[in-house]
């Protein structure tokens, strides 16, 4: 029987295949042709998100005796156009209880107790992303083929970005930031931090306009928060406070002061598609192949450890058996023996094992 590592790519520099796609309920069209060959920023896909209607229950949420009540306590007209969590409706606009808008958009009806709100459509100009050429078109866009550092997350919160990567300070981290950071060069700039993310670093995030933010982990507590950010956020490791592997912090380094693709995807159930970082760098000679995740573990495979006592380190596969090994903990599993680049041979859990690509 074959045994199978999981697959989270983290190469240096290998070849890429980026699926670029409109939202599902977006209508547009595909601006360029197969074979063409994109940059970072060219727009290959246009279209529009249509206007829907929210309907707001104003008179439970203001506690309303009546609903008739509600039109007198309307603080804008209908079809006044606003901006999202601007107050529409309560005794007064700057305290007490008030009704904001779910949306930027138009008051088109009050009765009944409700508030009808039409968002406004949306432009979606969708970018490459990576150097490449396009290799396939689809109804909603395009596939394509580009080389660079390829780095895979975890986990994400579901945002997307497209800016220059930096560093944050290597002692102090996130906290030891100039005071005046939109000068410092970290406004609207992908931040990597070494450390775990903490509350706090999510609100420097947001409050010094960060783009994006990487990681190694975080608590698991904060994924609400997460999530509510305009900040594309990535972990690297897992929730927790697990630091980041010196060779991978190490490749990031290298990539400081590139333009860095982040799609902090959140990862589903059944979905092979991760969370990652993409960067353009010159293209090298030694191209290695991306890891085909179809192929089982063999000899010969680079394969990074995702579980301690080794956590982190890289390897090289010696032996693939399908026999049951006895682990210090009790437990019996099928092992795969790895050599460390440190030369130390060990016997451990397939399912510990990642295929790097590097």
């Amino acid at each position: 029987m074959s045994q199978y590592a999981d697959q989270r790519i983290i190469s240096e520099m290998t070849t890429i295949r980026r699926e670029v796609l409109l939202p599902e309920e977006a209508i547009g069209q595909v601006r360029v042709l197969q074979g063409q060959r994109v940059d970072i920023r060219d727009i290959v896909a246009r279209g529009v998100i249509p206007a829907e209607h929210i309907i707001i229950d104003a008179a439970r949420e203001l506690r309303l005796r009546k609903q008739e009540d509600l039109p007198g306590k309307m603080l804008v007209k209908i079809g006044a156009r606003v901006k999202e969590g601007q107050p529409i409706a309560g005794a007064d606009a700057k305290r007490g209880r008030r009704v904001l808008s779910p949306v930027r958009g138009l008051v088109v009806h009050v009765g009944d107790g409700r508030i009808i709100m039409q968002s406004m459509p949306r432009i979606v100009n969708l970018e490459a992303g990576v150097r490449g050429r396009v290799i396939e078109l689809y109804p909603r866009g395009v596939a394509i083929e580009a080389v660079g550092t390829l780095i895979q997350g975890v986990w994400g919160n579901g945002r997307s970005t497209i800016a220059t990567l930096r560093a944050a300070p290597s002692k102090g981290g996130l906290h030891a930031l100039p005071k005046d950071t939109l000068e410092a060069g970290y406004r609207n700039e992908v931040v990597l931090s070494a450390e775990p993310i903490t509350s706090t670093h999510l609100k420097i995030a947001a409050a010094r306009q960060f783009v994006g933010l990487i990681a190694p982990s975080m608590p698991a507590a904060l994924v609400e928060e997460a999530m509510g950010l305009d900040v594309a956020v990535m972990v690297t490791e897992g929730f927790g406070e697990m630091r980041m592997p010196e060779d991978l912090l190490t490749l990031f380094m290298e990539c400081q002061g590139f333009q860095v693709t982040l799609d902090a995807f959140t990862p589903r159930r059944n979905a092979a598609r991760r969370p990652e970082a993409v960067v353009n760098r010159p293209r090298r000679d030694d191209l290695p192949a991306m890891p085909d995740p179809s192929l089982p573990l063999r000899p010969g495979m680079r394969v990074r450890i995702s579980r301690e006592p080794h956590y982190g380190m890289l390897g090289r596969v010696l032996t693939v058996t399908t026999e049951m090994h006895d682990l210090p903990n009790g437990l019996r599993m099928p092992c795969t023996e790895v050599e460390l680049m440190s030369g130390q041979k060990v016997w451990l859990p397939s399912a510990d094992l990642e295929l790097t690509g590097r």
